[in-house]
């Protein structure tokens, strides 16, 4: 007779063989893969139920533009096109900070240390930006209510709150990552502060000096600590740039939000960062912004392409190449840009409240956009309306992009050409035009 005890063990032995076999037969179960995806909607007929019983949720719905950003399981992708509301489906990617590799280690926090004393850097006296000063240095506060009518939002990875060189001048700041709003927009990588710098470091008696060094910055974070992001945060980022620190478009209802008083909307988007194969909703947003005669610029590329990356390649923005101190173009910024500014061995604000040399057709960006602040500046200052963005081939005297076309300094063949565009940026010329009776 067998005893209770081996009986036990024995069939215990048989019942994890079965066990075994059973899990061997059955499927793998694998975690649920989920995709963002950007989709252009009837604002009237889009239900954010109907992503939900997909599975998924809706992250961020637009209000300047008919977007929304949704993150749905992989296998329902195919399905969003034939929700109610649903005109197109794209599918997000990558963009990315527009600088080319810091040589050496990055600084330090900097802590306490010593702050050098101030320098105005090569590209800020290349374009007459000095000469500008006579005239303007981006402030203009209409309703002399002590605040500015002129904002630049740079979207980028944020500034370095705190640093001395800048935070008298970032009037607010936000981020947004994966779809996810905050207030932590400070910046860990360097790239947003250096951007920042170029366009609104202050004069003092330390660092550097920037183009409009009175003109507010709203610091919007969109990128991450490594310099890289999504396009769907990007559109958000653009959206929350043009509803400004209080959240309201157009709060007086007059239909004018640039250098209107009674909003917060910046006069200028800057965009020192790219990609490719964007989602057609970037677009939408960015003709949003178009639209209420926001002026958009951004970084050609460092590529040495033909062609421009996104959003630069957008014939609502404006598309800036670099150049170096001896006016030449360098073989890695993209060809075919609208305007060319400094962007080689360029120093400027960095993290922990140091400074750092960089190049890109990044550094080349916010030379443009702080040039634009001062031109609106400039009229608001005068008592005239800001001028429209205008467009790629205007040469007209009643827009930003024609003024600047037409007394850019032509460095290459003569008019429009590959290398330059319509020429290096002039911002005293500019300034001057800008309000000229």
């Amino acid at each position: 007779m067998v005893s209770s005890g081996l009986s036990v063990k024995v069939l215990f032995s048989v019942l994890m063989v079965v066990l075994l076999a059973v899990a061997v037969a059955l499927p793998a179960v694998t975690a649920q893969s989920y995709k963002t995806v950007l989709l252009r909607v009837n604002t009237s007929s889009f239900n954010c139920r109907a992503v939900n019983a997909l599975g998924g949720k809706v992250v961020y719905v637009a209000e300047l533009a008919p977007v929304a950003v949704v993150v749905v399981p992989e296998h329902a992708v195919g399905v969003l096109k034939n929700l109610p509301g649903v005109i197109h489906v794209s599918e997000d990617g990558v963009v990315e900070a527009l600088v080319l590799p810091l040589k050496g280690p990055k600084p330090g926090k900097g802590g306490g240390a010593k702050q050098p004393p101030q320098t105005t850097p090569w590209g800020v006296k290349y374009i007459n930006a000095t000469d500008a000063w006579a005239l303007t240095t981006g402030s203009a506060d209409v309703n002399s209510d002590g605040d500015s009518e002129v904002e630049v939002a740079i979207i980028d990875t944020g500034v370095d709150k705190d640093h001395p060189d800048l935070a008298s001048n970032i009037k607010w700041g936000v981020a947004v990552w994966k779809g996810k709003v905050s207030s932590r927009y400070d910046d860990r990588d360097g790239h947003g502060t250096h951007v920042a710098g170029t366009a609104a470091a202050v004069d003092n008696d330390i660092g550097v000096v920037g183009v409009a060094h009175e003109v507010e910055v709203y610091a919007i974070k969109a990128l991450s600590n490594a310099g890289t992001g999504y396009w769907s945060d990007l559109v958000i980022a653009i959206d929350l740039a043009i509803k400004g620190p209080d959240g309201v478009v157009d709060s007086d209802g007059d239909g004018v939000i640039v250098g209107d008083p009674e909003d917060d909307a910046p006069e200028v988007i800057s965009l020192s960062l790219g990609g490719s194969n964007p989602p057609q909703e970037l677009h939408d947003i960015i003709v949003s912004a178009y639209s209420y005669n926001i002026t958009v610029v951004a970084a050609a590329g460092n590529e040495g392409a033909e062609s421009l990356i996104y959003p630069a390649a957008y014939p609502e923005v404006i598309a800036v190449g670099a150049i170096d101190e001896g006016g030449n173009v360098p073989d890695w910024s993209n060809r075919n840009p609208e305007l060319a500014a400094p962007g080689v061995n360029i120093l400027s604000t960095y993290v922990g409240g140091t400074y750092e040399t960089l190049s890109g057709t990044s550094m080349a960006t916010p030379h443009v956009s702080a040039t634009v602040a001062l031109m609106q500046a400039w009229r608001l200052a005068k008592g005239l309306p800001p001028l429209p963005p205008g467009t790629v081939g205007d040469t007209s005297t009643s827009s930003i992009r024609g003024i600047l076309h037409t007394t850019a300094a032509d460095m290459g063949d003569a008019g429009y050409d590959n290398l330059y565009g319509y020429g290096v940026v002039n911002a005293y010329e500019a300034v001057q035009k800008a309000a000229a009776p």
